[in-house]
């Protein structure tokens, strides 16, 4: 008896399939899984002495809370977003299903997973509801002070199990172990420095903001369309994002150099406002959280990306933070991908993941 060929290479087809799909994790949705909500703080008062009646706090959260007797959650993290970013950052794939899923670090079974959106991202409060630039100038500590808020009134919490945060986000977790150095057991800054954005980091910040500003289309912020020069303000800040490497591969020839960043600029800055723009730039103003890290009582641990031009190995500041929080801290430098640069942070997941999970696990063995 002949077996038809083409039925034998289906079988085999349909075995080869569902051993695949054995090994393979189904897809997860973070984002149809988070639950969205919003926090509406009466009178908020900036570092700056300006107010506002009511500041409005955009979050979302993955997992379960647990109660302690004394009413208050337990297993709570926090998530810090990057510029311009909002929560959702944290449900990309590339992210979440190496953070959140069944055994790994931050697995949403074992914790109340929180991100918000920072002042003047997302669906918080920003100059772009209408205040525009009338909106009080806020800093890293005024984010930070919003998101304790939210935590303390709006989720219960009186104790976090970790901060973490990425880029930007990295800054607000600096910024969390010394503003509020008791509410956390641990704090991961990612791809982030302690010290001042001074230096060439500083100047980064100024040109993202002096194209727009200089712009007479601006109008002092009371622009009626986007201003053409918020795309080159965008393009100057994004060079220090990318990596040498990647930029030569993804524009290897004269004409596609000229071309690469006009076409990334004009789809990124689509979705944003220059107004809000300009406040995210500026809200690195008075941040120096390496002044304060005698104030730190959370341990650490900071991972850093070799190629990274917004956070420089050759300035040493890793050294002199470590030096500084002694055995409390500890430190996982990647070397992999670094044609990436600042973006190397999210291309090497599969290598920090495990180090943060081991981290918090011996974190809360100690708290034990």
């Amino acid at each position: 008896m002949k077996l038809d060929r083409r039925l034998i290479a289906a079988g085999l087809l349909a075995v080869a399939s569902r051993a695949l799909a054995a090994d393979t994790p189904p897809t997860v949705d973070y984002l149809a899984l988070a639950s969205e909500g919003s926090h509406s703080i009466k009178e908020f008062s900036f570092v700056s002495g300006e107010a506002l009646p009511e500041l409005r706090i955009n979050f979302a959260t993955w997992g379960v809370p647990i109660f302690g007797k004394d009413g208050s959650v337990t297993n709570a993290v926090l998530l810090c977003h990057g510029t311009t970013n909002t929560w959702q950052t944290f449900a990309r794939p590339d992210l979440a299903i190496k953070l959140f899923g069944t055994g790994k670090p931050l697995d949403i079974s074992r914790y109340f997973v929180v991100a918000s959106d920072a002042i003047g991202a997302g669906k918080s409060s920003k100059p772009s509801d209408g205040l525009r630039m009338k909106f009080p100038k806020y800093r890293v500590d005024d984010v930070v002070k919003a998101q304790y808020l939210l935590l303390t009134e709006k989720l219960k919490v009186k104790k976090l199990r970790a901060v973490l945060g990425i880029s930007y986000g990295g800054r607000q977790t600096w910024q969390w172990a010394v503003q509020y150095p008791e509410f956390m057991h641990a704090a991961i800054p990612v791809v982030s420095s302690p010290f001042p954005n001074a230096g060439r980091r500083g100047m980064q910040d100024f040109l993202g903001v002096e194209p727009i500003i200089s712009d007479p289309a601006w109008r002092s912020g009371e622009y009626t369309e986007q201003p053409y020069s918020f795309r080159l303000a965008w393009m100057m800040y994004r060079t220090g994002l990318d990596g040498a490497g990647h930029l030569w591969e993804a524009a290897p020839t004269r004409e596609q150099s000229f071309a690469y960043l006009p076409e990334l600029a004009k789809k990124a800055t689509q979705g944003l406002d220059a107004n809000d723009w300009i406040y995210q730039m500026r809200v690195n103003d008075g941040f120096d959280a390496f002044s304060q890290l005698s104030r730190v009582k959370a341990r650490i641990l900071m991972i850093n990306v070799a190629g990274d031009e917004l956070v420089p190995l050759d300035l040493r500041h890793a050294e002199k933070t470590l030096e500084k929080l002694g055995a409390r801290a500890e430190y996982l430098l990647v070397k992999e991908a670094d044609a990436f640069g600042h973006f190397a942070a999210s291309q090497t997941v599969d290598i920090w993941a495990p180090k943060l999970g081991e981290f918090l696990n011996k974190i809360e063995s100690e708290a034990k």
